[in-house]
């Protein structure tokens, strides 16, 4: 027999089984992304109803099985209810949430990870910045958390930190005016997203998202973050279309 554990962990997903029970994902700093059976959570006067809940963030005491856990016990530490109040807050959340599914994996701690999503969560509920640019700097974040970060600071190709006004996602950072010609897919970037994308990946996680862009600038970043995303993951985001048909 196993004994029962307990992680600390983000709610990244819920789905129905039978008549009154619940699957979860959950994102836990200690084993990674984990997949947990509710039993009865749909029950009423449940104990396990409020924390079976997409977003919610606790203390998760599960036993473990076979290929899953099931949920013995929870406490709560922060739910986001806010981010149900709005769709468009929901559907930024929900997309995060679905990144970090295929970037996570089991048995592999993810502390710095669900750090990322717990203070992402928190900038999409105070929406100081636009929420293009909190999804683009989540992109870049975690990319850079999982060992894919844009070298940003010298060129890959001649390792010169002079005259950078390109670069090639495929090579993974900056190319020099130098060797430009002889890299396929380079493409310009403007001083100011440099600027900004060397600021998200050098700042901790908590700092993040402590700055803001203009408009023009956002656009810019935003595809290139987009288009790393797509090159490192062969899944297609279906937040992703809910957010289309928002903006």
């Amino acid at each position: 027999m196993y004994d029962n554990v307990t992680v600390n962990g983000i709610v990244l997903d819920t789905s129905l089984l039978k008549e009154y029970d619940k699957r979860l994902v959950i994102l836990t700093a200690e084993l990674g992304k984990i997949t947990v059976f509710a039993n009865g959570a749909r029950r009423k006067n449940s104990q396990f109803t409020a924390v079976s809940q997409k977003f919610v963030m606790g203390s998760f005491t599960v036993h473990p099985g076979r290929n899953a856990y099931t949920l013995v016990s929870a406490d709560i530490k922060e739910n986001f209810i806010e981010l149900s109040y709005d769709i468009e807050k929901m559907s930024y959340a929900s997309y995060a949430c679905e990144v970090l599914q295929a970037f996570s994996e089991e048995g592999i701690g993810a502390k710095d990870e669900l750090n990322l999503l717990y203070v992402t969560f928190k900038a999409i509920i105070n929406a100081r910045q636009d929420l293009r640019l909190i999804k683009s700097v989540f992109i870049l974040k975690l990319l850079d958390i999982e060992g894919l970060g844009l070298q940003m600071e010298r060129c890959v190709k001649s390792d010169t930190c002079e005259n950078l006004h390109h670069i090639s996602l495929k090579d993974g950072g900056m190319i020099c005016d130098a060797v430009v010609h002889k890299v396929n897919g380079a493409r310009s970037i403007s001083d100011d997203a440099i600027y900004a994308i060397r600021f998200v990946l050098s700042r901790d996680i908590a700092s993040v998202y402590s700055f803001d862009i203009s408009i023009n600038v956002l656009d810019e970043i935003e595809k290139l973050s987009n288009d790393y995303l797509t090159m490192h993951s062969e899944r297609t985001f279906k937040s992703l279309d809910i957010l289309k048909g928002l903006l």
